[in-house]
């Protein structure tokens, strides 16, 4: 009995020593730095997950619905509200004040440089609430004769309130497109999340998943813009799903 509870001791321990699996992620998203002002914004993103049986990566449905106002020249704050698939019922889970800084004039320096920052609140009794921060960084470049840009987000996130854990997560997001035209601007995308970085574990363990992207919009004149973006991610880790459907549908006005 003493070797068996020796056994069971030592399994704990190093459970606990283990890095964390990184948490399914519930939005896929690169953001902007730009801040236009008297802008108005409703955005539709959707995430969908293909796994395989058994895995909590699989059949995971996440859809978020943001409302934004670029109230100054340089700060457009948002609210946005998360509905995801919860033990297999659909459940508004989150509430997030967004808050997009624009810290650079667009084009004049060698990348726009923009600020986010977040604080998001859980409507589960059983789940933390978070505060995000983090550079945004955009790049137009000619290469090799095409228009491309390029937007990287680098996002730290601490979990506050009850349930919640001490360790600093990372979210990254890559996008590169080449503007061919307005309506179509085909390029790709990758993300990785980890739940702390202290306790990061292999590359396998984490969160971490690229694949195509196409994005582009269409001007109304004083009507505003519609603006899309759909993409598809392959896993390339066992903390990824096998494969995400990803969307976002923006109509932008301004006042």
């Amino acid at each position: 009995m003493g070797t068996r509870a020796a056994r069971s001791t030592l399994a704990a321990a190093l459970a606990a020593l283990a890095p964390l699996p990184p948490a399914a992620a519930s939005e896929l998203k690169v953001h902007s730095p730009t801040v236009e002002l008297g802008e108005f914004n409703f955005e539709w993103n959707g995430l969908a997950t293909i796994d395989r049986e058994g895995s909590p990566n699989n059949a995971r449905r996440t859809q978020t619905f943001e409302l934004g106002y670029a109230v100054l020249p340089f700060w457009r704050p948002e609210i946005e509200l998360e509905r995801e698939t919860v033990e297999g019922r659909d459940k508004w889970s989150e509430i997030t004040f967004e808050n997009t800084f624009q810290l650079t004039p667009s084009g004049k320096y060698f990348a726009d440089v923009g600020l986010f920052a977040a604080y998001s609140q859980s409507l589960l009794a059983d789940e933390p609430s978070a505060i995000t921060a983090g550079p945004i960084l955009r790049k137009a470049v000619d290469l090799f004769g095409l228009d491309t840009r390029h937007t990287l987000n680098l996002f730290l996130n601490r979990e506050i309130g009850h349930g919640s854990d001490t360790g600093i997560g990372f979210a990254g997001a890559w996008q590169s497109v080449w503007r061919a035209s307005p309506l179509v601007a085909p390029g790709f995308e990758a993300y990785s999340f980890i739940d702390d970085l202290g306790r990061a574990g292999r590359f396998n363990t984490q969160y971490n998943s690229i694949g195509p992207v196409i994005v582009g919009a269409q001007e109304f004149e004083r009507f505003g813009a519609l603006r899309y973006e759909i993409g598809y991610q392959f896993g390339l880790s066992s903390g990824a799903p096998r494969g995400a459907i990803r969307w976002k549908l923006e109509y932008e006005i301004a006042f």
